[in-house]
């Protein structure tokens, strides 16, 4: 990866504004006066935990106490003890976000406290020389994946604290005197790739608390022992813009711990449903189980033990030799592997709770005690996430089908955050291909854009090499992936027809359209792409971390088809978003610039003698992608289309391809379901579903990144099935751009029953299929202002009310 130089002097000037200014619109940059932090915070190394606290006096309540709250890093606040929200949501330096709340419900009469502990992991970036050389940058980055203590989407100036009031809270701001802080000197962190190494992590750093030197009582009214200074201004942390963030605090609920399904303690199987205590000089294991993965904060509460030293590691699942996964389920005497908190005790009673959320199905909590016995009084766990409203649901005659689209959801909702992630585990990256499926979830599912919205934005405000968006973003690494700036113009397609509200659009024209032109220098004279420069990356075929060259393949004049046909399928995604919103000469020069790749495809790409469409004109190289993304954009016709999919795949195999041509991973195969649609096999959908019917025979409970032993369990682009299922097999969908209407035409495959909803901007779309004997009754609901009809066997059959009783033909045989 290519180190990503922040330079400060590039960030907007911000504008002053009072300090019980209103709140602003999201964008809108306000005053950046009153951060804060430790006078001593510019000498510490990082990482660095500080408790900020500052106490007054109300008479009585106000009805309301508005202030807008944010940190470098990131800060939890509580108000008289109560934790009421966490932050800043995730964004860049040029767009730094601002939690606005209202605290009036959690103050009373007579002394408050408003506490918040703030924490920076990440340490500054190596200072280069001017004249840095490509090496030197890449050792620089190479570096922080071995030295840093904060995930790598998390930028940072400096450390600090803002809070800002309106009215009557514009007392208590911290451009007020009366603040407090102390350093945590408990609280540390650590590096998480160090402890794992075997893959690839770059996610919330494992933590380290002394309890011996932590802070315990900095939320109390009355000021706490230790070294408390008086706040000093920040003005180093100010350099930067702020906006309000326009998403919702993130779940904090509790949930249910799990089991003990191995443990060496006598009586260990107890807990955590009732506390037991591990001996003096004693060291023991207990393996908790929950029922399904989750993204959440655990919280151990101990007494006694001092000293006694307690890791508590995070495993998607158990290993065995030569660290091979296998059946989800098996306990054995497979081990637990993965990223682990340290906590020391000091003999009180503590409850102990990292500051970053894990994800976990199996918590191994392991003890080492010394001369005092140690209880461990419970855990408790605290579920997160974005707040996703369950809207869409499906049900039907096949419990497997059912089971699949359940998995998906909690797939999406683990890996749904203040941003999309594409895994909670290893990464917590915002990538542009998994984000765009798992936006298609979030419209059918939860009925909520505005996580999509904070992508689409993200991604834009990103720059590399002058056109193309970050592979990623926001984070402080560059890693551009060229095909996934395309993937973004498929981002924005998607919102045009899935949201009425056109403005993440058209604000992101002029961005689309330099994305778009970015390709253009690469462009041979026969029509085709040559090789560019970033990461091709299309999907993990043919892919290693040390060879990025086989897929895709450039022929002997250094061209590629399958990069072309990418090319070609944002072109024609652009030119309708410009026909719509834009510019209509931009519309029929995309649209030109189109079928001329088009007409390059055909004539170079196409071999004839295999009847499939060659990876590059040399025709030495073959794969599922050409050829559905040639299907998918139209470069075959309708009558090649059927015929060229049924080579591309093999009976009974699922997604799986023929020998001897590079085979779609999980998340590519949004698009070969995508492009079998398109060619009117949408009932050969349920085949490529074996798959995933395959992978529950393992018990995931949330789905895989990619085939064999794969790193992750968790990874949201493998999810697609949970919206593909509503919107193929259920059959709902756009008929108009904007969800201007709603067109229903399902492909039931072999169901006889079938209740499913789906949310859209109007409102829940609901339907109700059964099949008995040689009809299918189509019970059908729809909201009053959404049009709508409903398509079955080449007949539309309007939606002339809110409430619609079809009686049809039951599928044709084959369909069946």
């Amino acid at each position: 990866m290519r180190f990503l130089s922040i330079t400060l002097g590039s960030v907007l000037a911000l504008s002053l504004a009072a300090a019980t200014g209103p709140v602003v619109a999201q964008g809108t940059a306000v005053s950046a006066e009153g951060w804060i932090t430790h006078p001593d915070a510019a000498t510490r190394e990082r990482p660095i935990v500080l408790d900020f606290r500052r106490t007054f006096d109300l008479a009585a309540v106000p009805s309301a106490f508005p202030v807008t709250v944010t940190a470098d890093n990131r800060f939890n606040l509580y108000v008289n003890g109560v934790r009421v929200a966490m932050g800043p949501s995730t964004g860049d330096i040029a767009h730094w976000r601002m939690e606005a709340l209202d605290l009036a419900p959690y103050l009373r009469p007579g002394r408050n406290v408003i506490a918040a502990e703030v924490w920076n992991f990440v340490k500054p970036p190596p200072v280069l020389p001017p004249n840095a050389t490509d090496a030197q940058k890449r050792a620089a980055a190479g570096g922080e994946l071995f030295s840093q203590t904060a995930p790598i989407f998390q930028q940072s100036v400096d450390t600090g604290f803002r809070l800002r009031g309106d009215g009557p809270a514009a007392a208590v701001g911290t451009d007020q005197a009366g603040w407090r802080v102390a350093v945590d000197g408990g609280r540390s962190a650590v590096n998480g790739y160090r402890q794992v190494r075997r893959w690839f992590y770059v996610a919330g750093s494992p933590e380290v608390i002394d309890a011996a030197k932590a802070n315990w009582d900095w939320m109390a009214v009355a000021e706490p022992k230790g070294d408390w200074r008086e706040a000093v201004p920040a003005p180093e942390a100010a350099a930067r813009t702020l906006t309000i963030d326009r998403l919702p605090q993130q779940e904090y609920a509790p949930v249910a711990a799990g089991t003990v399904v191995r443990s060496d303690l006598d009586g260990g199987k107890a807990f955590p449903g009732h506390a037991v205590t591990v001996p003096a000089n004693t060291h023991v294991k207990l393996l908790l189980r929950r029922d399904a993965m989750i993204s959440a904060y655990p919280e151990l509460a101990v007494s006694g033990g001092k000293d006694a030293v307690i890791k508590l590691t995070y495993a998607e699942a158990l290993y065995g030799d030569q660290f091979k996964k296998a059946d989800r389920d098996l306990v054995d005497d497979r081990k637990a592997f993965g990223i682990w908190d340290t906590f020391t005790a000091d003999g009180g009673r503590r409850a102990f709770q990292p500051l970053w959320w894990r994800t976990w199905r199996y918590l191994d909590i392991d003890v080492v005690t010394q001369g005092e016995p140690l209880t461990l009084d419970g855990l408790r766990v605290f579920e997160t996430g974005y707040p996703f409203q369950q809207i869409g649901s499906f049900k039907s005659s096949d419990p497997v089908l059912d089971h699949i689209w359940q998995v998906g959801w909690r797939t999406a909702r683990v890996d749904a955050h203040e941003t999309y992630m594409d895994t909670a585990f290893w990464e917590q990256n915002q990538y542009v291909g998994d984000t765009r499926l798992q936006a298609l979830i979030s419209y059918a599912v939860g009925g909520d854009p505005r996580l999509a919205e904070q992508a689409i934005d993200a991604f834009a405000q990103s720059d590399v090499d002058d056109g193309l968006v970050e592979g990623a973003y926001p984070v402080r690494n560059s890693n551009a992936i060229a095909p996934f700036s395309l993937l973004w113009v498929g981002m924005l397609h998607d919102w045009w027809m899935q949201q009425p509200d056109t403005g993440p659009v058209v604000r992101h024209l002029d961005r689309m359209r330099k994305v778009l032109h970015w390709f253009e220098r690469y462009q041979a004279p026969s029509g085709l792409l040559t090789k560019n420069p970033q990461w091709n990356f299309i999907d993990w075929a043919g892919q290693s971390a040390t060879d990025r060259t086989k897929f895709p393949s450039y022929g002997k004049d250094g061209e590629s088809c399958l990069m072309s046909v990418s090319w070609l399928g944002a072109l024609r995604q652009g030119a309708a978003l410009e026909k719509a919103l834009g510019d209509p000469a931009q519309a029929a020069a995309d649209t030109a610039r189109a079928d001329a790749v088009r007409a390059a495809l055909r004539a170079r790409c196409w071999q004839a003698g295999r009847g499939l469409y060659a990876d590059n004109p040399d025709g030495d190289v073959f794969s599922q992608h050409t050829n559905t993304l040639a299907v998918l954009y139209d470069v075959a016709t309708p009558e090649e289309a059927p015929a060229i999919l049924r080579r591309i795949t093999k009976a009974g195999g699922g997604i799986d391809a023929p020998d001897g041509m590079y085979v779609s991973s999980y998340y590519f195969a949004w698009y070969l379901a995508r492009a079998f649609v398109h060619a009117g096999l949408a009932n050969d959908y349920h085949a490529l579903l074996q798959t995933w019917r395959d992978l529950l025979a393992l018990h995931y409970t949330t789905w895989p990144e990619e085939r064999g032993n794969t790193r992750s369990d968790t990874h949201a682009w493998s999810a697609h099935p949970t919206a593909d299922l509503l919107d193929i097999v259920a059959g709902i969908q756009p008929g108009a751009p904007g969800y201007a209407a709603v067109r229903i035409q399902p492909a039931l495959g072999a169901l006889t029953q079938l209740d499913a909803t789906a949310a859209t901007p109007h409102g829940a779309v609901t339907v109700r299929y059964r099949v008995v004997g040689s009809k299918m009754m189509a019970d059908i609901r729809r909201p009053k202002d959404l049009p709508g009809e409903f398509v079955w066997q080449g007949r539309t059959y309007p939606l002339n009310s809110v409430e619609t009783h079809l009686s049809v033909p039951a599928p044709r045989r084959e369909e069946r």
